[in-house]
C-alpha cells in the first residue's frame, strides 16, 4: 500500500496556487514517503477522450490496488477535468480518495457560483476531505457536502529558513503582499505615522507619499525583507465579496508574515483569529483606521514579546508541521472507522 498525492505544474514563477502545493507535495513526499502525480495546467478545451484517458493512466501509472490518492484541488483545469481523473479510480480496487480542500472556485469568483454542484457532486467523491477551516465546511455542507470524515487544516506552512541575527523592530510600518488592482485600498492609503510597504510593482499614485513599493521577491529576499522592515504584516480587503471568501479560506500571506518572524494584523472575521489570539501572534482590529492607530501606539516591550512568541510558533510553518498533522490525520482517517 502506498499514498499518493497530486501536484500542480505549469503555473507561473508567482501563482500561490503553484507554491502551495509544491509546498504540501515536498512535506509529504519527503517527510511522510508519500509519492507525487504531477499533473500539468493546460487548456485543450476539445482535448479527444482517448487522449485525455492516456494522460490520466499516465498520472495514476504507479497506483495499484488498495493505494490511498490525495488531490490538491483544484488543479486549475476546468472541473470536467479533474473529475475525470478522480473516476479514472474506478477501475482499481479499493483505493481511498482524500481531497485537500486548497480554494473552492464557485466561491471565490461570484461568476461561478452556479457551478457550487458540480464540485459539491466532485467532493462527494471522496472518502476524506481536508478543508481549510471549520467555516468552509459550514458553508460546503450547507451547499450540499456530506463527507463524514474530515480534517480541518488551519493554517499554511511556509517552508523557510530566516537570518536569526536579523531581528525585527518595532517600527511603524505595516507590510502588505498583495496586487493593488485586487487589494485597492492600498490606492487610498493616506496615513502619515505609519508606512504602507507594499510587495508589489511600483506604480504612480498621486498624493499617497507614505506607500514604499518593494516590487514582487522571492521567498529567501521576501523573508529577510520583512524581517529588516519589522512591524507588522497585514491580512486585509475591503472588497465585500472577496472579504467575504477570506473569512473562509486559511491565508498563505498570513504563514507568509508569521514564518517571517513578525506579527500580523487581521479583522475579527479571520478563520485563524483563535489561534493568533492564543499564542499572542498579533492584533485583530475591525478598521484600517485602527490598525495604522494600534501600529503608531504599540509599545516596545509588547511588541518584543509578542515578536518572541511569533518566533517560536514560525517554528511550526518552517518546518511544515500543520501539513504533516493534517495528511497525517487524513491518511488515517481514510484506513479507519
Amino acid at each position: 500500500m502506498k499514498v499518493h498525492i497530486t501536484n500542480l505544474y505549469g503555473m507561473g514563477i508567482q501563482s500561490v496556487a503553484q507554491i502551495a502545493q509544491h509546498m504540501v507535495a515536498k512535506i509529504a513526499c519527503q517527510n511522510l514517503g508519500y509519492h507525487e502525480l504531477a499533473i500539468f495546467n493546460y487548456r485543450w478545451n476539445e482535448e479527444p477522450l482517448n487522449a485525455r484517458t492516456a494522460r490520466y493512466d499516465g498520472i495514476l501509472s504507479a497506483v495499484g490496488n488498495h493505494d490511498i490518492v490525495i488531490f490538491q484541488s483544484p488543479s486549475w483545469n476546468e472541473l470536467g477535468w479533474d473529475s475525470g481523473l478522480m473516476d479514472r479510480l474506478a477501475s482499481y480496487e479499493d483505493v481511498k480518495k482524500i481531497v485537500f480542500v486548497h480554494d473552492v472556485i464557485p466561491l471565490m469568483f461570484e461568476v461561478n457560483r452556479q457551478l457550487m454542484p458540480q464540485w459539491v457532486h466532485y467532493y462527494n467523491q471522496a472518502d476524506v476531505l481536508i478543508v481549510p477551516s471549520t467555516k468552509m465546511l459550514q458553508v460546503l455542507q450547507q451547499a450540499g457536502v456530506n463527507v463524514k470524515k474530515v480534517v480541518i487544516q488551519q493554517m499554511w506552512d511556509h517552508l523557510t529558513t530566516v537570518d536569526p541575527l536579523i531581528q525585527p523592530g518595532n517600527r511603524r510600518v505595516i507590510n502588505f503582499a498583495g496586487n493593488p488592482q485586487k487589494f485597492t485600498f492600498v490606492r487610498d492609503w493616506n496615513y502619515p505615522t505609519v508606512q504602507l510597504r507594499l510587495f508589489a510593482p511600483a506604480q504612480a499614485w498621486p498624493g499617497q507619499p507614505n506607500v514604499r513599493f518593494m516590487g514582487w521577491q522571492d521567498d529567501s529576499q521576501l523573508m529577510t525583507t520583512l524581517r529588516q522592515n519589522g512591524g507588522f504584516g497585514l491580512v486585509w480587503s475591503t472588497d465585500p465579496y472577496w472579504s467575504k471568501y477570506m473569512a473562509l479560506n486559511a491565508s498563505y500571506k498570513l504563514s507568509t508574515y508569521l514564518a517571517a518572524g513578525i506579527p500580523v494584523i487581521i479583522n475579527p472575521q479571520t478563520p485563524a483569529r483563535q489561534l493568533i489570539e492564543q499564542n499572542h501572534l498579533g492584533i485583530v482590529v475591525s478598521s484600517l483606521d485602527e490598525a495604522v492607530q494600534a501600529v503608531a501606539d504599540f509599545p516596545d516591550d509588547r511588541y518584543q514579546a509578542m515578536q518572541a512568541a511569533v518566533e517560536r510558533f514560525a517554528f511550526l510553518l518552517r518546518n511544515g508541521y500543520f501539513t504533516r498533522r493534517v495528511l497525517t490525520a487524513a491518511v488515517f482517517k481514510a484506513l479507519t472507522d
